[in-house]
């Protein structure tokens, strides 16, 4: 039977969920005939294919995880180590292409075949440098790509020693190990001299095992090859000096005035039941030394009841402070950090000692802990104590001058040092064939709580300090006040605006930088350059991106071109670690 269609007859499709064309209708005309059973029958193989698609199931994409490379400051430690993997490739012939690590196939590993592969133990490897992190760097063949080479970061690693190692992290150009044996001993090695227990897995130091002329050089060298890595125009240019000795710490061991020990509460767990170790970071998982194996436990924080750097009253405070945790861990809800601040006060002989300590770590009896010292050189007897409470308002005491600042806040961490470094800074503000009657002016910028304002405020008319922490200035006018010191001032505000307030005559002022650790920008080395002071000095605590700073202020400003870089060396805030401060003193040619 057929029908004679005498209008449009719509056939909307019934489903709209698997077929994309529901929207599109079917019309017949006038003139067209079509069987009824055959639209019956299409609707059925309609019907019967959208059925057996749903009950299809869907295969699943699988997506492969891919590394994510994180953004790096180049003046950073991991920036700073691409320079050095490079300079190490380069001296061995070998190239980035050469030690590429397959990271695609370790993340996709789901049985592990790969990962064991690439995280193995290696023996008989040879450490051919150090970086300026203190960790030994070595080349080693690469376990599954056989035509390739790995670079290998060891910490504990000196030049010339041959050991054993476990890989255990791959990154795109390097892997890290643990030093599991030393087979045969760096000449520069000496193990006789460590006096930490915890040293060889403790994070917070890398040099015990040399001797203190051998750290001071490596500090050199570091100071030496941040320039050539980070101002090579002016290495080539050969306008760098030849990077000075570094000057030594009075102190080797015992000079830290803060540490911050720390513990972490497991996860998912809401109340502690067993105390978790007190202390500070494990570097990695390292068995070289033997004898300390079970020292501070295996976890990634080490239980730690005594730090070698840090200086006595602060250890005192350790012990009171652990102690009080060994009663108090169960009411923690989190993993914290308790704070040991140094504090000094100028003792009064006429008053008992105990009147005078203020706030302060407390022993068992409850009685605030204290030592005593004999300033000679200007008479006085101070008392040390040690401070847990972050906003309580401590004092250090630097050549005569006394500092007080929140004892959370930032201040230089190794006080015996100190007296130096300002004395060396001091000098070299001074302006060369200045007659008697010329004043000299001085710009602190990043002042802080005032230390070299204050402490080079003999030689000079004024000193303005600029620094952006309301609270900053605010403590470096009041200790500019408690020293009596009458020709400073201090500004809130930006370094990057700091010459806008600035009326001194540039011909007469010289210029101190002491920035935090990412060094001075562009814009502000730019009016720098224009401001045109008759000397600067530059205090870096990150040799790294001072030698970039000095790189663009001289070469790429158009009145730094004026300047030469007179003298450079480091000074050892930090015995006993990587770390190295540095000076830098410009003048006008």
């Amino acid at each position: 039977m057929s029908i004679s269609l005498l209008r449009k007859v719509p056939l909307v499709k019934l489903s709209s969920r698997r077929f994309p064309i529901y929207k599109q209708k079917l019309f017949c005309t006038m003139s067209e005939e079509i069987n009824s059973q055959e639209v019956v029958n299409s609707t059925k193989r309609i019907l019967t294919t959208q059925t057996a698609e749903s009950t299809t199931p869907r295969v699943k994409k699988i997506k492969l995880k891919k590394y994510k490379s994180k953004k790096v400051d180049p003046t950073a430690p991991l920036g700073v180590l691409q320079l050095e993997i490079d300079e190490l490739l380069k001296a061995h012939n070998l190239t980035r292409e050469n030690v590429t690590n397959d990271l695609k196939s370790i993340l996709n590993d789901k049985t592990f075949e790969i990962k064991d592969k690439y995280h193995r133990e290696v023996s008989n490897v040879k450490i051919l440098k150090l970086t300026s992190n203190g960790d030994g760097l070595a080349v080693i063949d690469n376990p599954v790509e056989t035509e390739k080479k790995q670079v290998v970061i060891v910490p504990f690693g000196l030049p010339d020693d041959i050991v054993n190692i476990k890989v255990f992290k791959t990154h795109p150009h390097y892997v890290e190990s643990d030093l599991l044996d030393v087979l045969k001993k760096s000449p520069m090695r000496r193990d006789d001299l460590i006096k930490d227990k915890y040293f060889g897995k403790s994070s917070g130091d890398q040099f015990e095992f040399l001797t203190y002329a051998d750290q001071l050089e490596i500090k050199r060298n570091t100071v030496a090859n941040a320039y050539k890595f980070f101002a090579p125009r002016l290495v080539a240019n050969k306008v760098i000096p030849e990077v000075g000795t570094t000057i030594p710490s009075p102190l080797e061991y015992n000079y830290r005035t803060k540490i911050t020990p720390h513990f972490d509460m497991p996860k998912r767990l809401k109340q502690l039941e067993i105390k978790p170790p007190l202390g500070f970071g494990q570097k990695g998982r390292p068995k070289w030394r033997k004898e300390t194996l079970e020292v501070g436990g295996a976890g990634p924080i080490l239980d730690i009841d005594e730090c070698k750097l840090a200086t006595d009253i602060l250890n005192i405070g350790l012990t009171n402070e652990r102690k009080r945790f060994d009663q108090e861990f169960k009411k923690y809800k989190k993993g914290a950090t308790i704070l040991l601040r140094e504090n000094t006060i100028i003792l009064d002989e006429n008053k008992p000692v105990e009147e005078q300590l203020g706030e302060g770590s407390t022993d068992s009896d409850g009685k605030v802990s204290y030592i005593t010292i004999d300033d000679k050189e200007h008479g006085v007897k101070l008392a040390k104590t040690c401070v847990t409470n972050t906003r309580q308002i401590v004092t250090e005491y630097v050549d005569g001058y006394t500092f007080e600042f929140s004892a959370g806040e930032f201040f230089q961490n190794n006080n015996s040092i100190l007296p130096i470094i300002t004395k060396y800074v001091r000098e070299n503000l001074q302006i060369p064939n200045s007659k008697i009657d010329e004043p000299n002016y001085l710009v602190d910028a990043y002042c802080g709580s005032g230390l070299f304002s204050l402490c080079s405020s003999k030689g000079v008319s004024k000193v303005t300090g600029v620094e952006i922490s309301a609270d900053s200035v605010s403590f470096a006018e009041r200790n500019s006040k408690n020293n009596g010191v009458e020709n400073c001032k201090f500004i809130v505000g930006k370094a990057e605006k700091l010459f806008e307030c600035i009326d001194t005559p540039n011909d007469r002022t010289s210029v101190i930088l002491d920035p935090p650790r990412k060094g001075c920008d562009e814009v502000f080395m730019k009016q720098l350059a224009e401001y045109y002071p008759a000397r600067i000095v530059y205090i870096s605590c990150n040799v790294h991106s001072q030698a970039r700073d000095l790189e663009y202020f001289l070469n790429d400003t158009e009145k730094g071109k004026d300047y030469k870089i007179e003298s450079l060396r480091g000074f050892d805030f930090f015995p006993q670690t990587h770390h190295v401060e540095s000076v830098a003193v410009l003048s006008r040619v």
